[in-house]
This record gives C-alpha cells, sequence and structure tokens, in this order.
C-alpha cells in the first residue's frame, strides 16, 4: 500500500524579488519542499540570466537555481509595478529579496512597512555584507567573499598564489542558509503566530563554512597549517587520479595492507597521526610511486576492501554517469525542451521520486499570476498599457 506524504511547504506561498543565486536557490530549496514561489523580475530580467553562456535565451543559473517558479515581470519604477508589487507581498508567507540596504524601503517594501499588515510574514533579506556596518553600501560578489574571508589563501596553489573556487561556494551556501533560517522562522511563526525578519549575508555563509579552517589556524598560533591527516592527498594513477585520506591509525594500518607496505605498520615513526605529520614528504613520496604503479580502478576497490577512505578524481560527465550517482537519482531532467532538457542536481532532502521541473523564461508567467491575484482581463491590459508589467513572448512560432 503506498502512502501519499504531503509535502512540509504544501500551501506556502513565496514571493521571490531576489536575483542571481543565494536568493533564487533558497527560493528553490523551499518549492522543492513543497511550496509556491512566483518570481518577479524586472524589465531587463534577473541579472543572473546574463552571466555565462546562454542558449536560446537560458543560462545555467536561471534553469538550475529557478526549477519550478512562475515568473512576473513588474517594472518598480512605475507607480503601479510598486503598488503592485506590494499588492503581491501581502498575500505572501514568505518575501525574499536581495536589494542593496534601503532599496526596499523606496519601494514601499521594507519589513517594516509590510509587517503593520501582515504580522505573521517571514521576510528574507539576502545581501552581501549586512544591513549595517562600514561595508553595508559595497556590493559584494561570490568572488569579493572568496577573496576578502580568506577561501582564495586556503585554496592557493603550489606556487602559493591564491586563487577562486572554482564554483559558486559562497552564494550556494548563503542560499542554503537562508533556507535553514526560513524553516526555524517558520516553526516559530506556527508556535506563536508571528512572522520574523531573516537576515543572510554572503558573508556570514563565507565565515560559517570555514569556521573549522579558521579555528585551526587559530590553535596553530599562525604556523602554516598541516593537513588534517598523514597521508591525504590525491595521487597520479596509471590512467587518471586517486584521492585517498587516511582519517586515524586504524585506517593507516589498512592503508598499509591496501599497498603491501606492512613494514609501515611496525615503524615507530609512523605509529600516530602526530608522529606521521614529520614524515609527511617521506610518506607521500612514497605513495606517489606506489600509486602510479596501477590503475584508477584497482586502487578504488583494493582501498575499499580495507576501510581506506578514497574516490576517483572524476569530471561532470563521469560524475553524471557514476553508477552510485544513477542508482541514488541524484540527477533529474530539468523538465524543459530542447538543449535546456538537462540534468539538474536535486534538493538534497528532498524525494527522488520528485519529477523533473521546468524554469520559466523571464515574465513568462505574467498574465496567468495576474488572473491568479483576481485582476479582470482590462485590469491586466491596464498595467501592460503603462508598462508597468510585461511578458515573454515566444518569437520562435
Amino acid at each position: 500500500m503506498s502512502i501519499s506524504i504531503v509535502a512540509p511547504y504544501s500551501g506556502l506561498k513565496v514571493l521571490d524579488l531576489s536575483q542571481g543565486i543565494a536568493g533564487p536557490y533558497c527560493a528553490m530549496i523551499l518549492l522543492e519542499s513543497g511550496a509556491e514561489v512566483i518570481k518577479v523580475e524586472p524589465p531587463t530580467g534577473d541579472w543572473g540570466r546574463n552571466i555565462g553562456i546562454q542558449v536560446d535565451g537560458m543560462n545555467s543559473l536561471s534553469i538550475a537555481y529557478n526549477l519550478g517558479k512562475r515568473s512576473i515581470c513588474i517594472d518598480a519604477s512605475k507607480e503601479h509595478g510598486r503598488a503592485l508589487m506590494h499588492q503581491l507581498a501581502l498575500q505572501a508567507d514568505v518575501v525574499i529579496e536581495s536589494f542593496r540596504p534601503g532599496v526596499t524601503k523606496r519601494l514601499g517594501l521594507s519589513y517594516d512597512e509590510l509587517s503593520k499588515k501582515r504580522p505573521d510574514l517571514v521576510y528574507v533579506s539576502v545581501t552581501a555584507f549586512g544591513a549595517d556596518g562600514p561595508y553595508a553600501m559595497r556590493p559584494g560578489s561570490d568572488s569579493t567573499l572568496q577573496a576578502m574571508s580568506g577561501m582564495m589563501v586556503v585554496n592557493k596553489d603550489a606556487n602559493q598564489n591564491p586563487r577562486k573556487v572554482g564554483i559558486l561556494l559562497v552564494d550556494i551556501t548563503t542560499g542554503i542558509y537562508a533556507a535553514q533560517a526560513v524553516g526555524a522562522a517558520l516553526y516559530n511563526r506556527a508556535i506563536n503566530g508571528k512572522g520574523a525578519r531573516v537576515e543572510v549575508s554572503l558573508l556570514d555563509a563565507a565565515a560559517a563554512i570555514q569556521s573549522g579552517a579558521i579555528v585551526d589556524e587559530a590553535l596553530s598560533e599562525g604556523n602554516v597549517s598541516q593537513p588534517l591527516s598523514v597521508p591525504a592527498g590525491t595521487f597520479a594513477t596509471q590512467d587518471g587520479h586517486i584521492n585517498v585520506t587516511s582519517l586515524h591509525d586504524r585506517m593507516f594500518i589498512g592503508l598499509c595492507h591496501a599497498i603491501e607496505k606492512n613494514e609501515w605498520i611496525a615503524d615507530k615513526r609512523f605509529s600516530t597521526a602526530a608522529h606521521r605529520f614529520s614524515y609527511a614528504d617521506e610518506i607521500n613520496s612514497a605513495l606517489k610511486h606506489i600509486f602510479y604503479s596501477k590503475t584508477t580502478a584497482y586502487w578504488i576497490e583494493t582501498l575499499n576492501k580495507h576501510g581506506v577512505v578514497c574516490g576517483k578524481v572524476s569530471g561532470y560527465s563521469d560524475f553524471l554517469e557514476d553508477p552510485h550517482v544513477a542508482h541514488r537519482q541524484i540527477f533529474k531532467q530539468s523538465g524543459m525542451n530542447g538543449p535546456h532538457n538537462v540534468r539538474v542536481a536535486r534538493v538534497p532532502g528532498t524525494p527522488r521520486e520528485n519529477t523533473g521541473k521546468r524554469a520559466p523564461r523571464q515574465g513568462e508567467d505574467t498574465r496567468e499570476i495576474l488572473s491568479q491575484f483576481g485582476f479582470s482581463e482590462k485590469q491586466q491590459q491596464e498595467l501592460f498599457d503603462s508598462g508597468a508589467v510585461s511578458a515573454w513572448q515566444d518569437t520562435s512560432k
């Protein structure tokens, strides 16, 4: 007998005024747990739509962080546009915005303004540096926060040059932290009926995800940070690369058995993790030659057999085709047509059975959303004529 499980956020209405990645991803996480999300875009569209490679007007950001949403295009520079956004916000349970401090107040969309009429509103502000402080009015991006938070230094290359992590890690984790904070605010609302303002910044997230490394540097009293364990690293094999980590003494013994270096087990220099740090160069140099002697597949099988943490170094194409990834149904087709029908990772914790969702084009659902909120055809046309709203037109037909 199958059991129907109602998604936890079913019936929840989210108005997503944010752009880029962090705010939109927060909204999409809520959607994947059942919320209905309306994405509001300016006439020029979410600025994230114009980053990177575009295929037929869509790019990776507009697809990966907006699946399942509906889009309405509103011009906030028009009086009627601001009034419409205010009306939509008052009918939402959650409002997400990513403007610089002060912008929502000028638009009449601040938390103070909206909460007067909707005291149960959960209002989410996503910024680069927070609502106050010396940097509050500065523009900031994922790259900016990677640079100033120490992340680029931690990721330095062999020549000690700082370098950016290759994905938009700070943006993405900010969206995750924001969604977690929304869940806490909604739980509080369910208990006492009161809403809340949630503030999350890229600065907050950049600090939080590196807290362990920052503490490690403090404990080392400014000395060069050592690896968390020895051996730990990436090694070339006959046909690729493998990452191997010996987390503790028992695992080191397993590694010795796997690579047929049983003499290391009796070597007092290598008897504890603390001792092995002093001989890291010797250990890693030997491993470099040993791992290069056989294939990646051989080492994956052998190391796993002896309980050693390891993984094949894969590109995205290999990762997508990995049999375990396929079994876990990590990726879903986007549900879009043509070149946009790509695989997108599902939000962790959501049911594997979730079907693929499509991402909207800019203003694609403007008329449908206006109808949902009770605007007659005449009222809708007046909004279009005034320039307060616009809609995407399919020019391919």
